[in-house]
């Protein structure tokens, strides 16, 4: 008797526990009201659709490089891991619905939808009980919640379901029914498109065209005519180039001002003083620059020429033409080849991490062409340490030890781990962030009003002039200006007649 009392007794927990389990992180009625998000394939292969969220499952499609997505929801495949590679998207695209690697998605926006707390509820790393607890939210939190997840164990459709919350600039995890949605669902902006497809724009309409056809193409494109002068010239030297225009609807004076706070634009002394604001060194050396001299060197209509036009090349690798000669090219004038920096290294991080190594080459040169410290084995806390492109060199009084330090961090022991690191960053944290050009990078144009004037690679004003140079001398040297080029010129409004140095 007391057998069959504990057996009922055991029953009874297993399922109070099971009901509260699916209590605790259940979908709740506000489910289907998490809102989509949006996004683009990064992959310049192509990513396969599918049907389930594994690579053994039945294709839908393959899906071609910057092809929009709707993401619906997240689903994580392992308990603990918040890793891209262990995620799935489910999204449509052209019609078909399917699930999507969420490493081969990039330059994803959210829509949201405000909530509150029901009751009290820890917020995590991922959708999962077995994710990291980041803190706790108290009953009645107001949350920001942009889309709806899966945790693994509901990877094929069970009613289990998270949302994802957003927090400032970080995304957390809570489980849904502890939330109750009550605002408004504003949707996610259309992405805007990654570093443009080198393969999509060989034949684009802009190349390889008579005068009447490029001209068409060019009113389509909406060039303003100060650039159709520029761009008609190029053109009959180079009929095979393309050239696309980037309508940034950010209001010229407005990108001016902001360029202009602050640090934000400095000119070496190298050059004259009439170019400088004042004479504060902001870097040893290093002045801010006037107004007239940022808004000469913003202004994409002064470099559209065959020595300028690379600031605003794509920045992917193409490796039928860009090999290590042609990246040594770019070296040889520096010192950067005696210290082990060999065109073989730029072009090695250059195909592991999809990026030009003529762009890295130049971007070298540009900041550890002359040699230093920060190229010639410097030790920090006994360990050589190598950092060609200056990645972390600002702020304080020495801005190259804290660049060193930064390699140090980063275990850049060596020329090689160096230059495939600082690839790797520059490709995460530019390139794939919409600032694929030498231009984007110094003028960060391509992520919306709010963002100029922050998150630039430098605050030289004339390099992008300068990087494009040290491209178009290497590309001549190698006979290479006769490549199907892509070149993406952006376009602001209200702009001025010109611009002119002092």
């Amino acid at each position: 008797m007391q057998k069959t009392t504990t057996t009922k007794l055991n029953i009874g927990i297993i399922l109070f526990i099971m009901t509260a389990l699916i209590a605790v992180c259940s979908s709740g009625v506000f489910a289907a009201s998490a809102p989509n998000a949006s996004g683009l394939v990064n992959s310049s292969d192509g990513a396969i659709l599918r049907k389930s969220s594994k690579t053994s499952s039945k294709q839908v499609a393959v899906l071609s490089d910057n092809t929009s997505l709707t993401i619906y929801k997240e689903v994580f495949k392992k308990k603990s891991s918040t890793s891209s590679k262990n995620k799935w998207y489910y999204v449509s695209a052209n019609g078909q619905k399917g699930y999507i690697r969420a490493d081969l998605v990039d330059n994803i926006s959210y829509g949201s939808i405000q909530g509150t707390i029901k009751s009290k509820v820890n917020y995590r790393k991922g959708a999962g009980t077995k994710m990291k607890k980041v803190g706790t939210l108290k009953k009645g939190s107001s949350v920001t919640v942009v889309l709806l997840s899966n945790p693994v164990n509901s990877a094929k459709g069970s009613s289990i379901k998270w949302y994802k919350i957003q927090s400032g600039s970080s995304y957390y995890y809570v489980c849904s029914n502890k939330v109750k949605l009550t605002g408004g669902t504003v949707a996610a902006a259309a992405a805007a498109p990654a570093a443009v497809s080198y393969s999509n724009y060989v034949s684009k309409p802009s190349s390889n065209m008579d005068d009447a056809k490029f001209e068409e193409y060019l009113n389509k494109q909406g060039f303003p005519e100060e650039y159709k002068v520029r761009l008609r010239a190029l053109h009959k030297v180079h009929p095979n180039w393309g050239f696309v225009a980037y309508h940034t609807n950010i209001n010229w004076a407005d990108a001016l001002a902001r360029q202009n706070s602050g640090g934000t634009s400095l000119i070496s002394s190298a050059y004259p003083s009439s170019y400088r604001s004042g004479s504060k060194q902001y870097e040893k050396g290093w002045y801010k620059a006037s107004s007239t001299v940022v808004a000469f060197y913003m202004d994409p209509r002064n470099f559209l020429d065959e020595n300028s036009i690379y600031m605003f090349e794509d920045l992917s690798y193409k490796p039928s033409y860009q090999t290590a000669s042609v990246t040594a090219a770019i070296l040889a004038p520096s010192r950067l080849p005696g210290y082990g920096f060999t065109g073989n290294l730029f072009v090695n991080a250059a195909a592991a991490n999809n990026v030009s190594p003529v762009f890295l080459a130049a971007r070298a040169r540009q900041e550890t062409g002359n040699g230093g410290d920060a190229i010639n084995g410097t030790k920090i806390l006994g360990t050589k340490v190598y950092n060609p492109f200056n990645i972390g060199a600002f702020g304080g009084t020495n801005p190259l030890y804290n660049g060193l330090l930064y390699a140090y961090a980063k275990g850049w022991t060596t020329p090689a781990l160096a230059i495939n690191g600082g690839a790797q960053e520059l490709a995460k944290n530019y390139i794939n962030q919409g600032q694929y050009t030498g231009y984007y990078q110094r003028f960060n144009v391509r992520n919306g009003a709010g963002k100029v004037g922050t998150h630039q690679y430098m605050t030289n004003i004339t390099a992008p002039f300068t990087e494009a140079k040290n491209t178009k001398d290497s590309y001549t040297k190698y006979g290479l200006t006769g490549q199907s080029l892509v070149f993406e010129i952006p376009v602001y409004t209200a702009m001025p007649a010109s611009t002119k140095l002092p």
